[in-house]
């Protein structure tokens, strides 16, 4: 069964408080996760739907930042983790209850049909291991060198100031489309589902949550245009805001636009 399309709006103390004890104790030194740009766009001329957009349409936030979060854990090499299903839910703002068990198991089957993820038993527990972020089922391959410009990256400001709580699953799947893009982009709604696979809706909600929530500042310019009625076209272009703002620019390739 898929999962809402939102989380609780604000993270409790107990979820807090074991997000905290994972990263700062699983994850590592790392203060982000390296993700695959094809995990939200397909890396070929025109671009199309990566994973991300099967989240989107199955209405599955919480398996998204069970998938985000693993990916956070599983910082060394061989790529894998394995929790109780318990922590699991704990993290994902959910009670210790047989529900919420039998929820990650079955999110964890769902990740796996994706090829994300690939799992075998650990004694009571599940040991996860990352696969391609591209959905490709092949081995994963880590973003070592960060700068490398076929990976972005999501700080973990995203679990530890609580916006895996606040954010919808259109404003997630937004942000990790922004943190794709150069450090000022343009996001035209019309071409989210050829470039991303999503809806114009999702990326109109996804936007405005973003705006709402002071994570993206909005610079409205004027383009010209000799056959619209104005003589010239608005176009709006974004840049997110701390704490997910990048502190220095760097190049990044364009998003894959031409059709």
């Amino acid at each position: 069964m898929p999962d809402a399309t939102t989380a609780s709006r604000v993270s409790s103390p107990e979820q807090a408080d074991v997000l905290g004890a994972l990263l700062h104790g699983r994850g590592g030194r790392r203060t982000f996760v390296p993700i695959d740009r094809a995990f939200v766009q397909q890396r070929s001329r025109g671009g199309g739907a990566g994973p991300l957009a099967s989240f989107v349409s199955a209405r599955r936030k919480r398996a998204l930042d069970l998938w985000l979060l693993a990916h956070a854990l599983a910082s060394t090499d061989p790529w894998d983790v394995a929790l109780p299903a318990w922590v699991w839910a704990r993290a994902l703002g959910m009670p210790d209850t047989a529900s919420s068990r039998v929820f990650i198991s079955q999110s964890w089957t769902w990740l796996e049909h994706q090829r994300l993820i690939r799992s075998e038993r650990d004694g009571v527990m599940r040991r996860v291991y990352l696969l391609d972020d591209g959905g490709r089922g092949s081995a994963y391959t880590h973003g070592r060198e960060t700068e490398q410009l076929d990976y972005f990256k999501l700080p973990h400001h995203y679990w530890l100031d609580g916006w895996n709580a606040r954010l919808s699953l259109a404003g997630t799947a937004v942000l990790l489309i922004a943190l794709s893009l150069p450090k000022t982009f343009i996001l035209p709604q019309e071409h989210g589902a050829r470039w991303y696979g999503l809806s114009r809706d999702t990326i109109r909600r996804g936007l405005a949550e973003l705006i709402k929530a002071e994570l993206l500042s909005v610079r409205i310019t004027h383009k010209r245009a000799p056959l619209s009625p104005t003589g010239a076209t608005q176009q709006r272009r974004y840049a997110l805001r701390e704490p997910f703002r990048r502190p220095t620019p760097r190049e990044v390739p364009a998003p894959n636009l031409s059709a």
